[in-house]
């Protein structure tokens, strides 16, 4: 009854995601789910400081120019329902590599698939209420069912302008990290089913646009500027998403109402990472802001013995996050995160392999 409950809530949300741009803001809602594990165990958000999981193009473009050497990772993670039987499946594979001279290019790919969403004769409806969910959840109105596929593709460049800021005379030649980033995307959306043509008109309909993601960072060592050795490293970033509205053209007979389009959004962040020398230890709390909707605020902390392990904790638009990062063999890094949530809790696994230590 829950899981189906819950179909019905995506396919509600999927039919926004059709309306024109003045009705909805649900257009490539999978794009909304934070991703990578240790992002979500920081409470959904990134920092660049040391960060090995790949994820970097994802929240800020520019933080792809801090890679070093070749990087592959791969996530995946059930949304809603439980870690053996989702309700949805999202999964990120993808490869970063530094080109020299400051520069860095990711490419990448997200997927989240939706199966076995309970399609709904309307004629069948109860015509004294034809919302009538009790009778939708129970079945009553089952005629087969649909699946619900979505894609999105990136490319990103990033720079770094520089990394050494001269004031002028001796004190103030003060090393700072200045990237730059572009990601271009393209998403699809799509939904197939045997007897969807009773609805819209085919068997399948899908939603395709391209966009545009800018990003840039400001990141040094406290140390540089107040003297002292015991200060750690501090990064403050600007991510622009969907610079243009990103539009979103629908297949539907309907060309009147067939356009959407993801709106703009802006995030901001800062993270500092103290060292802790005598415990062979580090910190790190980071804090971010995204002006989706009404605002969502994240906040998050680790704690990382030397390289070996890390320990997370964070909130995630007051949702509660979890998780830990293990490195293993030669540059293999796992990661894992728990997100509470009353739709069912997230789990989601992340690996990541430093290529250019094998090869």
């Amino acid at each position: 009854m829950i899981k189906t409950s819950l179909k019905i809530l995506l396919v509600l949300m999927l039919m926004y995601a059709q309306m024109p741009i003045q009705a909805q803001n649900y257009t490539a809602a999978f794009l909304e789910i934070p991703l990578g594990a240790r992002a979500l165990a920081l409470g959904g958000q990134f920092t660049p400081i040391d960060n090995s999981d790949g994820s970097g193009f994802y929240w800020n473009p520019a933080s792809v120019a801090f890679v070093k050497g070749q990087l592959v990772s791969t996530m995946y993670s059930n949304q809603f329902g439980t870690l053996g039987d989702p309700l949805s499946h999202y999964f990120h594979l993808g490869y970063t590599q530094d080109m020299g001279g400051g520069v860095g290019l990711s490419i990448n790919w997200i997927r989240n698939s939706v199966s076995d969403i309970p399609l709904n004769q309307s004629a069948q409806l109860n015509p004294n209420d034809p919302f009538d969910f009790a009778g939708i959840v129970s079945g009553r109105y089952n005629i087969g069912s649909f699946a619900n596929a979505s894609d999105a593709f990136f490319i990103t460049f990033a720079k770094n302008l520089f990394n050494r800021l001269d004031f002028g005379w001796q004190y103030f030649n003060l090393p700072i990290d200045f990237p730059i980033g572009i990601t271009f995307k393209y998403v699809r959306e799509g939904f197939s089913g045997n007897r969807l043509d009773e609805f819209v008109g085919s068997n399948s309909v899908s939603g395709t646009g391209i966009g545009v993601d800018i990003g840039t960072m400001f990141r040094f060592n406290v140390n540089d500027f107040v003297g002292s050795k015991s200060l750690g490293m501090m990064a403050l970033g600007l991510t622009v998403r969907d610079l243009f509205n990103t539009p979103v053209t629908w297949n539907t007979p309907d060309k009147n109402n067939n356009k959407a389009a993801i709106p703009r959004s802006t995030i901001l962040s800062a993270s500092y990472q103290q060292p802790l020398p005598f415990l062979s230890s580090r910190i790190l709390g980071v804090i971010s802001r995204d002006t989706r909707y009404n605002g969502i605020t994240s906040i998050g902390a680790e704690y990382r013995y030397r390289t070996w392990i890390a320990l997370r904790v964070g909130s995630y638009d007051r949702q509660l996050t979890l998780g830990a990062g293990l490195s293993i063999i030669r540059a293999i890094f796992i990661d894992y995160a728990y997100q509470n949530s009353e739709l069912g809790s997230p789990h989601r696994i992340s690996l990541s392999v430093r290529l250019d230590e094998w090869l």
